[in-house]
């Protein structure tokens, strides 16, 4: 069962100068599954398109690109420019997790208390002390401005946050990025067990060594020039002869 497909999506930027336009795809024919209750990365150079395949998967490309092919989250076929139904999926359909995670939360606020909106909005079975809970937080985090959590802290916050809906989809784009070795295969755990609760869990990474340390790996999809060149089970992945791939993976292969 996929959680999310994205079927021959090709995405279209319309770089206008002046009265000069200039149409750039910037997604070429992707073609994407991402399985539920299985992690799947997403890996390629930087600029090659990771970005804008997590853009398309939230309805959040930029307005006014033109697009092909076909969105499908949860089983359901969805237009990029729908906004009315991407925000009824926003949340409890589809949650993301941000690369900079203490700038997602208003400074002046406590955590707790931005939780307990996300909860009432998404109508979540959870309170902001359970969702902390599952992310192994410390009880008083709830009562802490994001100013004063650790970058490990403020990154399970925003999981918890991205969860409070329980999602079948669930999108981290760089999550370990900022973070030392201890806090990062922290974070690989708790995607693991979102993925271990059903949800298709699509990470962007160039923590790739870290990630295969954490054993929650199922699937890495290879990405480059706008267009996904393969996906395969990870076995598959760190086994294959493409020297691309050997490359965005080679530093876990000597």
């Amino acid at each position: 069962m996929s959680a999310a497909r994205l079927t021959g999506l090709t995405v279209g930027i319309d770089l206008r100068r002046g009265r000069a336009s200039a149409v750039v795809d910037v997604l070429d024919d992707v073609h994407l599954d991402i399985p539920a209750g299985r992690v799947t990365a997403l890996v390629g150079e930087s600029g090659c398109g990771k970005s804008l395949v997590a853009a398309a998967l939230s309805g959040l490309l930029p307005p006014g690109s033109r697009v092909h092919g076909t969105v499908h989250v949860g089983g359901r076929q969805v237009r990029c420019d729908d906004e009315r139904a991407w925000r009824a999926l926003r949340g409890r359909h589809v949650g993301s997790v941000p690369q900079s995670a203490a700038t997602s939360f208003t400074p002046v606020r406590t955590v707790g208390s931005q939780l307990a909106e996300i909860c009432a909005r998404l109508r979540s079975d959870r309170t902001p002390e359970h969702l902390c809970a599952a992310m192994a937080l410390p009880a008083g985090v709830v009562d802490r401005y994001p100013h004063e959590l650790s970058g490990g802290m403020a990154q399970r916050v925003a999981i918890a946050a991205a969860l409070a809906g329980r999602p079948g989809l669930l999108i981290a784009d760089e999550p370990t990025s900022a973070l030392d070795p201890d806090n990062a295969a922290v974070i690989w755990r708790l995607l693991g067990d979102a993925a271990s609760d059903g949800a298709g869990v699509l990470v962007i990474t160039h923590d790739m060594p870290s990630l295969l340390r954490a054993q929650v790996c199922d699937e890495v999809a290879v990405m480059a020039r706008g267009t996904v060149l393969s996906q395969a089970p990870l076995s598959d992945a760190l086994g294959s002869p493409d020297p691309y791939t050997q490359a965005l993976l080679g530093t876990v292969l000597v």
